[in-house]
């Protein structure tokens, strides 16, 4: 199977709705004050010795924050998977999609969270954490106060009843996703359905990042970036294996056999407040549709995979959020 090294990852996803108990005030791209304000209230919760060095800490090892938050990796681990040291997060926050920028009490906000691995049993942390931004840190300016009503997994099933966590939740192997993608050539439309920021290249003296999607070459650059991250993700969080060289000559082999027929992106900006930084950051990506077309099938079942995991940079905070149209067989295309 070409996706073999990608098939040990567990994946679970969640869809939480709250309700505002004060006014609440989100920006025009809300994922960037989700996971702002529950990195802290993920410290405030489980964090022992209320020690602002995780490094230094004894109980680091045991601790779910440290695992979830601060892990590092070896230089060596970090050379064979081509990372910084810093390994990526085992989650991801999918931001509410709506235009809505104030909630009054009466109100709901759903938004998505989807785990990687190990950190599915911690899920209790993540809703604990979760409980505490609403009732005591707040969200969004102002940091307006909400209560969370549900937590339902995959499957729609309500997972949370009144501070308890009720029934098993649903998870789902990637390679259950990779094997029912199918692989029949097909037009590939793909939706960006938040900011798309990824970089032309992985070396660190290469930082340009990707402006447009108006040529052929960008579908290998998409397929290389997603590739990758499947790669890592499943190498450090996935089931019962020891983290494996990255090779680029394992990844799917593109010889200019799918081409761009449709591209209407457009480019998106947005800020952020790094608490750590204490500073703003201007950020933006790629929104929009393209179309591929050509020996897709191939590569489908990677593109499926990546509708769970999300594709580029900053996917902690819910961007390279993307589906996957509903497609028609590859027809001649002028």
């Amino acid at each position: 199977m070409m996706y073999t090294s990608l098939s040990s990852l567990r994946i679970a996803r969640f869809q939480f709705t709250i309700e505002p108990t004060e006014l609440v005030q989100l920006p025009d791209y809300k994922g960037s004050a989700l996971r702002g304000g529950f990195g802290h209230a993920f410290k405030r919760a489980t964090c022992l010795s209320r020690d602002r060095r995780c490094e230094q800490c004894i109980l680091k090892s045991a601790c779910a924050y440290y695992t979830v938050f601060e892990t590092k990796v070896s230089l060596e681990t970090a050379d064979r998977l081509r990372i910084g040291a810093d390994a990526p997060h085992p989650f991801l926050i999918e931001p509410p999609m709506t235009g809505q920028h104030t909630f009054r009490p009466g109100d709901s906000i759903r938004y998505g969270l989807t785990l990687f691995g190990t950190a599915i049993d911690k899920l209790p942390f993540f809703i604990y954490a979760f409980m505490i931004l609403g009732e005591n840190l707040g969200l969004g300016k102002g940091r307006g106060r909400f209560r969370l009503m549900s937590v339902e997994d995959d499957a729609g099933r309500n997972i949370y009843d009144n501070g308890n966590l009720v029934g098993s939740v649903t998870v789902t192997q990637s390679k259950d996703i990779l094997k029912a993608a199918g692989t029949c050539d097909r037009d590939l439309s793909l939706e960006f359905l938040t900011p798309l920021r990824i970089r032309t290249a992985w070396r660190r003296q290469e930082q340009e990042l990707l402006t447009g999607i108006a040529s052929d070459g960008e579908f290998r650059l998409l397929l290389k970036s997603l590739y990758h991250r499947a790669f890592v993700l499943s190498q450090l969080y996935g089931d019962g294996q020891q983290p494996q060289a990255f090779e680029s000559r394992n990844m799917p082999l593109f010889d200019g056999d799918v081409r761009l027929v449709e591209s209407k992106t457009r480019w998106l900006d947005w800020t952020r407040y790094s608490q750590r930084q204490q500073q703003s950051m201007q950020l933006g990506g790629i929104m929009g549709r393209v179309t591929f077309t050509g020996k897709t099938g191939q590569y489908l079942p990677l593109f499926r995979l990546g509708e769970y995991l999300h594709i580029g940079k900053g996917t902690g905070f819910g961007l390279g959020k993307y589906r996957i149209l509903e497609t028609v067989k590859t027809t001649a295309h002028e």
